[in-house]
């Protein structure tokens, strides 16, 4: 049985249910998985004794950025990651990725870049919806809220319910990120 290892880096939690979307694909596709948070990771070094056919990164963006810690771990592990017998897949999770426009751009702009930034070499990348959490439950603090909600007020006018959770998750697109990952396996 092939392993793959699917590591992913959130801020808030919503990178969490793609990763698990594409695990749960690729294991019912016949793979072993092994699915982590790179902030839960306490011994990386362990991880990689493990010979992988494949690897999948993905992050959640803010501003333009990975989270910190999944792009320390892809530095700190590029040689693993990297290698020439590893099929490599990338994703992101971000705003931008609402519309096919916004994903095209967001590939573009937070996995293509960053992978030839690296020298990575990706057989799949994508970029998927994210979601925006306004309820009163939300992780974000008071600030980031207000901030959030005055960005998009004037980008996507009306398109948000201001008082809820917003998810622009296309599950659809998920899937099918997973089986051509498994497919290029």
């Amino acid at each position: 049985m092939k392993k793959i290892a699917l590591f992913y880096g959130t801020r808030f939690g919503g990178t969490v249910g793609i990763a698990e979307k594409i695990s749960e694909v690729l294991t019912q596709k016949g793979f072993d998985v092994l699915i982590q948070n790179t902030k839960e990771i306490d011994n990386p070094k362990q991880i990689f004794e493990i010979e992988y056919s494949g690897i999948i990164i993905g992050s959640g963006i803010q501003i333009g950025a990975w989270t910190p810690k999944m792009k320390h771990f892809i530095e700190d592990y590029q040689q693993h990651i990297a290698k020439e017998s590893v099929k490599l897949g990338m994703f992101v999770s971000c705003g931008t990725a609402q519309t096919e426009e916004g994903t095209l751009k967001a590939c573009t702009e937070y996995v293509d870049e960053f992978a030839i930034k690296l020298g990575l070499k990706p057989v799949i990348t994508s970029a998927f919806g994210g979601i925006y959490d306004f309820s009163k439950k939300s992780k974000h603090g008071k600030i980031k809220k207000k901030i959030l909600k005055a960005i998009v007020k004037k980008e996507s006018p009306g398109k948000f319910d201001l008082e809820n959770i917003n998810d622009f998750r296309n599950w659809d697109e998920i899937v099918a990120y997973a089986e051509k990952f498994a497919e290029s396996m």
